[in-house]
């Protein structure tokens, strides 16, 4: 039954990741009708909140509201610090260094992770899991520069933001393990979401652009933009956190979101990818099974023969 729980938890983790990868795809079609980047965040985790806030109300009333203080803590350091900041500081890194170093530099968010989790939650990697992190990574790099690293740029604010984002991006999921150990994920999702839109609109300054509100197009992509990769994959990836997984393999589950970015690039926006960036897929898949298959050591097949010979005896 518990192992059960575990398939599911990180089945929504994926889920999640795969909503976030084509979240690109709406983001660019905002852009192309006059929205900057500040404005496409606070729209996406604005247009988020609002679906959810009338779902729980519809479903629960003012009670779906309801959140116990500690629930409260954790929703507002994940809504400013894992969705508010952590946006602020991808993009910015992405304007002074390019969106493939700082995408490398995110996607350091397993190893922070891995870290965190065995600090926080004496969670131990195993060997292999180990090397499922450095191939994590060397898909990720693989995939995003397509083997060529002429594009890698060098800039100390640049560099030090996308470093912040990747520490952010891991952070999310030890809060979230840590705040959804108790109230609902829905509602968490919503208190996130709200407290992310007040981030993003303290910098986007939404009150200056309400002509993009009455753009039928601008809306046409912002509205399922918003719904499916903020309200179910925010919902999806709390509700999984809750299941009790693993912190350390979360992050590698979640990262599918860059493979799934990748191919929605490919075949909704014409993007080109190489054989090496087909390859870097490869890897990042196969990280992400050799993360969560169990392999037993040579002390669990001892201990496990020495109990079948006891067991034979009886």
């Amino acid at each position: 039954m518990e192992k059960k729980r575990y398939l599911q938890g990180y089945l929504f983790v994926a889920i999640a990741g795969s909503l976030w990868g084509i979240g690109g795809f709406f983001v660019t079609k905002m852009s192309d009708n006059g929205a900057s980047s500040l404005m496409t965040a606070f729209a996406g985790h604005f247009l988020a909140f609002i679906p959810l806030l009338l779902y729980l109300l519809a479903k629960k009333g003012l009670e779906g509201l309801k959140i116990s203080k500690k629930g409260l803590i954790y929703s507002i350091l994940l809504g400013v610090l894992t969705k508010g900041i952590f946006k602020l500081s991808l993009d910015t890194s992405m304007t002074l260094v390019g969106v493939a170093t700082s995408t490398i530099l995110m996607y350091l968010a397993p190893v922070w992770t891995a870290i965190m989790a065995i600090i926080f939650f004496k969670e131990k990697l195993r060997g292999y899991q180990k090397i499922a992190l450095l191939i994590n990574l060397i898909g990720c790099i693989l995939m995003v520069t397509g083997g060529n690293f002429t594009d890698i740029n060098i800039s100390g604010l640049g560099l030090v933001l996308g470093l912040v984002a990747g520490l952010l991006y891991a952070l999310s999921t030890i809060l979230g393990k840590v705040g959804t150990s108790g109230d609902d994920s829905v509602t968490m999702a919503c208190y996130m979401l709200l407290f992310s839109t007040i981030t993003t609109a303290i910098f986007a300054k939404p009150w200056e652009h309400l002509d993009l509100f009455t753009n039928s197009s601008f809306m046409f992509w912002a509205i399922p933009g918003g719904v499916l990769s903020g309200t179910v994959a925010n919902i999806l990836f709390l509700k999984g956190l809750s299941k009790g997984i693993d912190a350390s393999k979360t992050t590698i589950v979640a990262s599918i979101e860059v493979v799934v970015a990748t191919v929605a690039g490919v075949f909704l926006l014409n993007e080109q990818i190489n054989l090496v960036g087909y390859f870097g897929i490869i890897i990042m898949l196969a990280s992400i099974v050799l993360m969560n298959i169990n392999i037993p050591n040579s002390k669990e097949i001892t201990d496990n023969q020495g109990n079948s010979t006891l067991e034979s005896k009886q």
